[in-house]
């Protein structure tokens, strides 16, 4: 089935990503130089505490117009556990949010991790975060992959006692692809969540990074999703089987990293599934700020999504500075104030992490859908 619309049906959180460095104690040939390196200065805890104010009030200003109160802030990297000033950050960053913001709305704390990390800071993640997502590399040494494995068991079987939850994106490394379906079987046995997830889905970025995935590699995983889509809605959305010997691995479509369920419209029919085969948006409506925020740390940068960092004026980029955050927040309050806050039209051709904000080929069908999520009356193209 084709689709011009997609609504999003579950985790309607407002998802916060903050990169608080580029250090990394892994180098993945997949990973661009400008996500990772081995020499970075370490965020002090005093710069990572200034910009708490900014992240507050600008969810909170969402907040105040969106129908789903609740957020979700995650860390990235880098790799944000060898900052030696993390776990202090994130014992502040809770302490201010219970302060003043608990009872405007909920706030949950998630990591976004390699992995590769010692018995010690697990506890210490568990005490301090709601979830981990640990990306699997398996590009690393035998002995940091058995560290990771440790730790996902350690996360899976002591999290219940700190209401703490795991979850695995194998990266499917296309040289590695048969240790990462040992893994997937590995964490299944251990009834641990995972995302088979292929590498490099930027293909039309330089240089790429998008691996080729050879038939049989192509088939394994159109046919987990196919099945995983079958067994939830008894309606496939994979998409037939790629023919050609070799293919980039976005010529699979792309599940939602969260497992986010979705309905696609077309006009007259719609299905439920959280993997769109279907991936090419530019030029639609989208929600993505609604539902968006990213920060990043060592460029004094603020996006509305780390990866497809959409504007309002249909161009990439930052929309402003961390440290210049209070002007930011006016000019979004008075847009919403006087109902002229601008939609998002996609500037890229592929899209994504973001993929779940509701978001249509048509401006009437995109209303018809956002309005599910938040007030419509802040926006200027809206005539409801």
């Amino acid at each position: 089935m084709s689709f011009d619309t997609i609504d999003l049906l579950t985790g309607k959180v407002f998802q916060v990503t903050w990169d608080t460095g580029r250090r990394c104690n892994y180098d993945c040939t997949y990973c661009p130089a400008h996500r990772h390196d081995n020499f970075s200065k370490h965020a002090t805890l005093e710069e990572l505490k200034n910009n708490v104010d900014f992240l507050y009030e600008y969810t909170d200003l969402y907040m105040q117009y969106r129908n789903t109160k609740i957020a979700s802030f995650g860390f990235t990297g880098g790799e944000p556990t060898v900052n030696p000033n993390f776990i202090p950050f994130a014992q502040y960053l809770k302490s201010a949010y219970e302060e003043k913001y608990a009872d405007r709305w909920e706030a949950g704390f998630a990591l976004t991790t390699n992995g590769a990390m010692s018995e010690k800071m697990g506890q210490a993640v568990m005490e301090n975060f709601g979830h981990a997502t640990v990306s699997y590399h398996s590009e690393s040494d035998d002995k940091l992959k058995q560290q990771v494995k440790d730790r996902i068991l350690q996360f899976a079987y002591q999290g219940s006692m700190y209401q703490f939850t795991v979850s695995v994106n194998v990266m499917f490394h296309a040289e590695y692809f048969d240790e990462c379906v040992e893994l997937c079987e590995f964490l299944k046995a251990h009834e641990v969540d995972f995302v088979p997830r292929v590498i490099g889905e930027e293909p039309d970025s330089k240089p790429t990074f998008a691996h080729k995935y050879s038939e049989e590699q192509l088939a394994w995983m159109k046919n987990y999703w196919k099945q995983k889509n079958d067994a939830v809605y008894a309606s496939s959305a994979a998409g037939d089987v790629v023919k050609n010997a070799k293919k980039l691995g976005n010529s699979i479509g792309r599940p939602c990293c969260g497992s986010r369920d979705m309905l696609l419209h077309n006009g007259s029919e719609s299905r439920k599934s959280n993997f769109v085969d279907f991936r090419e948006f530019k030029g639609w409506n989208c929600s993505v700020n609604w539902f968006f925020l990213h920060l990043e740390q060592q460029t004094d940068s603020i996006y509305h999504h780390q990866t497809c960092q959409a504007r309002f004026d249909s161009k990439r980029g930052r929309i402003g500075k961390i440290s210049e955050g209070k002007k930011l927040i006016e000019e979004l309050r008075q847009q919403m104030e006087s109902g002229s806050l601008p939609t998002i039209v996609c500037p890229k051709q592929t899209c994504g992490c973001g993929l779940c904000a509701p978001k249509s080929m048509k401006q009437d069908r995109f209303f018809d859908v956002l309005g599910n999520h938040v007030d419509l009356g802040v926006m200027n193209d809206y005539n409801g």
